[in-house]
């Protein structure tokens, strides 16, 4: 059971229709939270719904793809009309397509890039002059491992994930006047449906077992999974967190 620690407030997640944004919704609506569920899958998306209004949340999903922004400018008007302020921004959704740089194509790269960090900066800068008005607001973005220290094999991603961290930081200084804080996660291995890769799953391959668990170079000697992460994103949006940007 939650704590009420998002008691009044409302939180836009998007890519909350599977993975590390089901368990932020889930974990949000526990504490208590009005959710704006943004997903281009309309099954997932309203199975999550579903299951979020059956423990008594109040749920306001949205299909759509996340580079229509004039999509998401409506989407974003709809939500502040019917639930008339929004507090939070989880900017969760990403895609992945994976080969080195002798092996992928430009139009992966784009693909990558506009999903991964042009959505997040236009998201904000949609949802941003919102918080601005009430000044209060929280910006979450999820980056990743592989924006500090890549692996190799994705350098769209890759990239993607880097320049979210310094976009973060960025807005961290500008926003800051207007009593919004904005903060990013970055997860390393973590089972989800992205970590499933041709078919195979990387967090129970040989190398996995070996090399972070068995050598403990991941320190808990297991993968991550949503929901040991999705805590760390509600005390990002709470009250608690009302100094670190």
């Amino acid at each position: 059971m939650g704590r009420g620690l998002l008691n009044g407030r409302t939180a836009i997640v998007t890519g909350a229709g599977q993975g590390l944004g089901q368990a932020i919704a889930r974990e949000y609506a526990d504490e208590g939270a009005a959710l704006v569920l943004l997903e281009r899958n309309p099954v997932t998306l309203n199975a999550t719904a579903d299951e979020l209004r059956s423990k008594g949340a109040l749920v306001l999903p949205i299909a759509l793809d996340l580079t229509d922004y004039d999509a998401y400018r409506k989407a974003i008007s709809e939500a502040a009309d019917q639930l008339g302020h929004l507090d939070i921004l989880v900017n969760n959704a990403a895609i992945a397509f994976y080969g080195t740089i002798l092996e992928d194509s430009l139009e992966e790269w784009r693909a990558q890039i506009t999903v991964n960090l042009e959505a997040i900066y236009m998201g904000t800068k949609i949802v941003a002059p919102y918080m601005v008005k009430q000044q209060f607001g929280r910006v979450i973005n999820i980056t990743s491992i592989q924006g500090f220290a890549s692996s190799g094999g994705n350098g769209a991603y890759n990239a993607a994930k880097g320049g979210i961290i310094a976009f973060t930081k960025s807005l961290a200084i500008e926003l800051a006047p207007y009593n919004i804080a904005a903060n990013a996660v970055a997860p390393g291995f973590m089972l989800t449906p992205m970590s499933v890769v041709n078919g195979v799953d990387e967090t129970e391959t040989e190398d996995f077992k070996t090399w972070y668990v068995q050598r403990r170079k991941v320190p808990m000697a297991r993968t991550g999974y949503p929901e040991d992460v999705a805590g760390t994103v509600v005390f990002l949006a709470s009250d608690y967190c009302r100094y670190m940007t």
